[in-house]
């Protein structure tokens, strides 16, 4: 004879399954971020040439590709390379096998009202391989670091890479995890 109350007690979906709830909850998560973030970036990213030229490019997609010393609007960000030095062994610091430093010197401003971060993590060497690799472990006086930028605020510094010697490089500057937009800038060869 059964009792009320006796019977099996029955534990809904997300009590039985715990950890694929926390996944599932996870991933919502970051798709409502996606979606949010997504917003607020302009799909546009402006190209100004130099100050002497009035020539703007803008394009809907890919990559914007300016020259050393252009001034480039990605998003709230303006970016500029402003220098790029190559150099082998320097201080203690002493390239791989067949490599060269490829030193690279930034200024990233903030153009919008909101704060915006930045990060070394943020840019990437391509060699003419296509490899694609972060900043070197090498300390210089003028290291760009993470922080954030208040709105009007502008940073500047420098970024050393490892390239085979002679090698044409290209710098990439992706601000954004969620998004496609970047900049690739030339950096030439010896």
């Amino acid at each position: 004879m059964k009792l009320m109350g006796d019977e099996p007690k029955k534990k809904n979906f997300f009590l039985k399954h715990k950890v694929l709830s926390v996944v599932l909850g996870i991933i919502v998560i970051l798709v409502v971020l996606a979606a949010a973030g997504g917003g607020k970036n302009s799909n546009q990213a402006t190209n100004t040439q130099t100050a002497s030229e009035s020539k703007t490019q803008t394009k809907e997609s890919g990559d914007v590709t300016p020259k050393v010393g252009d001034v480039t609007k990605l998003g709230d960000r303006e970016f500029v390379v402003n220098s790029v030095k190559r150099s082998g062994a320097f201080g203690y610091n002493t390239p791989k096998s067949g490599k060269e430093y490829v030193i690279v010197n930034v200024t990233i401003r903030n153009l919008g009202n909101n704060e915006v971060s930045y990060n070394p993590f943020d840019f990437k060497v391509q060699d003419a391989n296509g490899a694609q690799e972060s900043e070197a472990i090498v300390v210089l006086d003028d290291s760009l670091n993470s922080g954030t930028l208040a709105a009007g605020g502008k940073v500047t510094g420098s970024m050393p890479f490892e390239v085979p010697v002679g090698d044409d490089a290209k710098l990439i500057f992706q601000p954004s995890f969620w998004s496609s937009q970047r900049v690739v800038v030339d950096l030439g060869s010896k």
